[in-house]
């Protein structure tokens, strides 16, 4: 009998005018948004190849000798699973360049190919499942329980003594089973599609794990939203009450509670906008630089400037009292003629060696005073960017706990980690910078001297060799990882599931038939 009324919702569900529309949206959209995602990663893939090669041979062997003011550059590449879903990877820094200071800066190109597809969002896999698959699923459940009492078939089949609990899960599978049926079909024709990218190999290591656990966990929010149809269809005695109460609920889940958490979190939990944050870190730098050029004059300048003025002094009576010698002995005294005189040249020499050892000795004071200013500024701007960071990752984690209401937001984090465009990507990528300004550290900034921005001495480097700068380093989080920072997200998931069983379940029980 079980087997009976699956079949007859499945029957009563293909046949119905519905399926043909959610067939022909699956097969169109779905391939078609993996087209556009194919192309659009083969393009930004040549984008970042063809900056990185320029890179490597404009600016990436700096011409002797080094100074260690030069820049390298990482570049951020595009991560295969994007396809799946864009998720941040629109809004993500493209480029680190980093510096002697020891602090690295991001840089975003401004220029957007299609600015349409940032307005109205790009259709992916992810957008086309919450949107399209979800709407869907709810248009083939909304008349589950209502449609039946309406036409007099639901209190026939309890006539019979069949079971409610049986009626309601048959009722769920039937149509969970019509519904994966276009779905499964429009995924192997946009794995087709994908396939026959020159660059993507859908049976790679990198894609195949991460694909296979997208589409388990697309069947089980699928599912969910099968479950929620039914589930709101116990709450209504007609169908049109069932289909406005789904738009509702469906509406809140699509847009209201992923939109709304975000500005519940800054009311709960206010930070600074990024933009006031980094003029406070410029004034904090300004502040430091001017105490540490007030340290100077105080104790370095002055007394530079006192011996400095002796010296001159020095250097000027002894040049007066050598013209007044070759006027003694009726000699020519002119600016050219005395330039010339074997004297003077002897005379300049000795006073220059007393300015190198003037300038010997104050120099070394200069220099520790600089890269104490620098270690200052970078443990400062290292101290506020971390206590920033922290109340951001507060504020954001209020905001990502209120989202996590919506079984859309659990499923659309998770897809979006897997692809590598998640929630985490923006630290994985400040991580990936960070380790790249260390591997520079290493090869050039530290092994170089400044005094008064003037290189002085270097170690361990010959400055006048060709030096090379290395690639960045980036890596993503593989799939073990990114299931780790999802696993509340994928609990979630199923307990939606079984939640909306179970009320659909309890809602039947004490459902009016009549």
């Amino acid at each position: 009998m079980f087997r009976t009324l699956i079949g007859k919702e499945i029957a009563e569900t293909m046949l119905g005018f519905r399926f043909a529309i959610a067939t022909l949206l699956c097969v169109v959209l779905i391939p078609l948004g993996m087209y556009i995602s194919r192309k659009d990663y083969e393009h930004r893939l040549a984008g970042y190849q063809r900056e990185l090669q320029t890179y490597r041979q404009r600016y990436g062997t700096p011409p002797p000798p080094l100074t260690g003011g030069e820049e390298a550059q990482g570049f951020r590449p595009p991560s295969v699973l994007s396809i799946f879903a864009s998720g941040l990877d629109p809004f993500m820094p493209d480029k680190v360049f980093t510096s002697q200071s020891g602090l690295f800066r991001t840089v975003k190109e401004s220029g957007i190919d299609n600015p349409q597809s940032l307005l109205f969002g790009k259709a992916d896999f992810l957008f086309n499942v919450m949107f399209i698959i979800s709407l869907a699923a709810l248009i083939f459940t909304f008349n589950s329980i209502s449609g039946e009492r309406e036409k007099g078939t639901l209190r026939l089949m309890i006539a019979n003594s069949i079971p409610r609990s049986r009626i309601i899960l048959s009722k769920i599978i039937g149509k969970y089973i019509v519904l994966v049926v276009p779905f499964t079909l429009s995924v192997f024709i946009a794995l087709l599609i994908l396939n026959a990218s020159p660059v993507v190999s859908i049976g790679s290591p990198e894609v195949w794990p991460a694909l296979l656990v997208i589409l388990l966990v697309t069947l089980l929010f699928i599912f969910g939203m099968v479950s929620l149809g039914v589930c709101i269809s116990t709450f209504t005695s007609q169908s049109i009450g069932s289909i406005v109460l789904l738009f509702f609920v469906w509406t809140m889940f699509i847009m209201g509670v992923p939109r709304i958490s975000p500005m519940i979190a800054e009311i709960i939990y206010p930070v600074e906008s990024g933009s006031v944050f980094s003029f406070r870190k410029r004034m904090v730098r300004d502040d430091i630089e001017k105490q540490f050029e007030q340290v100077k004059k105080e104790t370095i300048d002055s007394k530079w400037d006192k011996e400095r003025d002796i010296v001159q002094e020095m250097e000027l009576k002894a040049t007066m009292e050598l013209g007044d010698r070759m006027k003694a002995l009726g000699r020519e005294v002119s600016l050219e003629v005395v330039k010339e005189d074997p004297d003077f040249k002897e005379l300049r020499k000795k006073f220059n060696q007393k300015y190198q050892e003037l300038r010997a000795r104050y120099e070394p004071q200069v220099e520790y005073l600089f890269n104490e200013c620098q270690r200052r500024i970078a443990s400062e701007l290292n101290r506020i960017e971390e206590d920033y960071g922290n109340r951001r990752n507060i504020q954001f984690s209020i905001a990502m706990n209120l989202a996590r209401i919506s079984p859309v937001s659990c499923y659309a984090y998770i897809v979006s980690g897997l692809s590598g465009t998640g929630v985490a990507e923006p630290d994985n990528f400040v991580r990936n910078a960070r380790m790249f300004q260390e591997d520079i550290n290493q090869i050039l900034y530290d092994k170089i001297f400044y005094v008064f921005g003037r290189q002085k001495k270097a170690k361990g480097i010959n400055l006048f060799d060709h030096l090379s700068f290395p690639d960045m380093r980036y890596r993503n989080f593989n799939l073990a990882e990114a299931l780790q920072m999802h696993w509340p997200d994928i609990l979630l998931l199923c307990l939606f599931d079984v939640l909306f069983c179970a009320l659909a379940l309890m809602r039947f029980n004490r459902y009016d038939v009549r």
